[in-house]
């Protein structure tokens, strides 16, 4: 194929697919409401192949793993993926899998929100010795808890990974995760753990959120972020605790934001940066994906990135601009 994209195994990216569907309405609707809804357009995403795609932007090619449905969307999907700079060798093409759905809706009322309706029929991944080998001979493992539990053996997996010098990266969402206590085998592994609000506020139970960031640091070590949306991040690791401030930019589609974010710190913290300026990097790219419409809007390359934060100070938007 000529479009194969070959990586150094590295960075693996573990998750399924989606078929982004956008509408449009004018607010979103009270329970047993109707509303009427205008189509406008139809994408392909999945928070993993959504974060891997904007990992590739910046020019170190990540290898994909997971499956995808063997039906009509799946060559036009392959392609595009190979076209971003994704190694696709290890996604698993099955009639067996079927793809999740995401009916995105964004409001004239608020634009800057979306609400977000995803139909997940899951799937069980039983690797075969290949693609163990794959994981666990990663140096940087990307996924969502949710992913990681339909492994068949993942502590074991997990275990021999980072036996052998992996570093686990895990999106949290809030429905991505039963509870701290039932997916503690993940959230103690992790040696990233990116939470925004809503899982935060989930994650902590009856706990402070201080409180829980303080138990989960001393059981993993790892560095946790919190997306605060508008409000920046904060990070905080064993050896100390960054705030970075938000951008005030003109919001098209929020959808995608978060995706950006983790892939580009991930990215920052892979190549050597600083916690700190990981953080302000991924913010300022996570800022610049909301100004365009699609799940892989964020996709763009360092350079592409800086120029957006020019242009932010040229105009006098920035609320809070990098350093």
């Amino acid at each position: 194929m000529p479009n194969t994209v070959i990586s150094d195994g590295t960075m693996v990216f573990f998750g399924s697919h989606a078929v982004d569907h956008y509408l449009l309405c004018r607010a979103w609707p009270n329970e047993g409401q109707k509303i009427n809804a205008e189509p406008t357009g139809r994408v392909y995403g999945g928070m993993i192949p959504n974060a891997a795609t904007i990992f590739a932007g910046y020019g170190a090619p990540p290898m994909l793993m997971g499956p995808l449905a063997d039906d009509e969307d799946a060559d036009p999907i392959l392609a595009e993926l190979a076209q971003a700079g994704i190694d696709t060798r290890n996604i698993r093409r099955a009639p067996g899998f079927r793809n999740s759905y995401a009916y995105n809706f964004l409001t004239e009322v608020n634009p800057d929100e979306k609400t977000l309706v995803i139909v997940d029929p899951g799937y069980d991944f039983d690797p075969t010795t290949a693609e163990r080998a794959v994981l666990t001979g990663a140096k940087f493992i990307y996924s969502t808890i949710a992913h990681l539990r339909r492994i068949v053996g993942i502590q074991g997996v997990l275990a021999e990974a980072h036996a052998r010098g992996a570093r686990l990266f895990i999106d949290v969402e809030a429905e991505s995760f039963r509870s701290a206590e039932e997916d503690w085998w993940a959230f103690s592994a992790a040696d990233f753990l990116s939470f925004n609000e809503e899982s935060l506020d989930k994650f902590r139970g009856t706990k402070s959120a201080e409180a829980a960031i303080a138990d989960l640091l001393a059981a993993s070590g790892a560095e946790i972020v919190t997306t605060l949306g508008k409000g920046g991040c904060e990070v905080v690791s064993p050896t100390g605790r960054w705030r970075t401030a938000g951008l005030r930019v003109a919001t098209v589609d929020p959808l995608g934001a978060g995706d950006t974010f983790n892939a580009t710190y991930l990215f920052g913290r892979s190549q050597g940066w600083s916690i700190e300026d990981s953080a302000r990097f991924a913010n300022l790219a996570a800022a610049r994906s909301t100004t365009m419409t699609g799940p892989r809007s964020g996709r763009a390359t360092v350079g592409t990135v800086m120029e957006f934060l020019e242009h932010l100070k040229q105009t006098g938007a920035a609320a809070a601009c990098p350093a």
